[in-house]
Formats: structure tokens, sequence, C-alpha cells
């Protein structure tokens, strides 16, 4: 087990990245939250062996809404962004 000493705690994920992006340290962050961070070149991950394993995600809707454009295209875009296909 790491044990770390955080010199800067908040609940505020922007207020997180915003610091590290200034070079003052780590964060743990959602994958989702600095991808774009990363693609750029302006973040890069560590301690890459230390992630928790992924978690499940569910998604629970109204059996008599499946059939809605607007549920029929969030479920899409959910499938796509994890890369389940139908």
């Amino acid at each position: 087990m790491l044990r770390v000493t955080p010199r800067l705690l908040t609940n505020s994920i922007d207020v997180a990245l915003d610091a590290v992006r200034d070079g003052l340290g780590l964060a743990r962050a959602l994958s989702y939250q600095v991808d774009a961070d990363v693609a750029a070149g302006r973040l890069c991950y560590v301690l890459t062996h230390l992630e928790p394993p992924a978690a499940p995600v569910s998604l629970v809707f109204q059996a008599n809404r499946r059939g809605s454009p607007n549920v029929r295209a969030f479920v899409g875009a959910m499938q796509r962004c994890a890369g389940v296909s139908k």
C-alpha cells in the first residue's frame, strides 16, 4: 500500500486538475476527466499499476421507454463510449 500525505485537499476536480496542470503534484481522476489533457500532452498517467479495477455501469430505465428516441440515443452513445457492440 502506498501512503501519501496530501498537500492540497479539495472537493472540486477542476481545482485539483488546475493544480496538476500547474505542476503542483498528482491527482486521482477519472479517465473522462483528463482524456483531453492527456491527448494534448498536458498530462500523463502515472502509477497505473495502482489503478483500481474498472467498475461496471448499468443503465436503468422504464421498460416502456425503451423505444424512446432519447433513451435509444443515450444507450447507443454509452455503448459506443464503452466499446460495446449491440
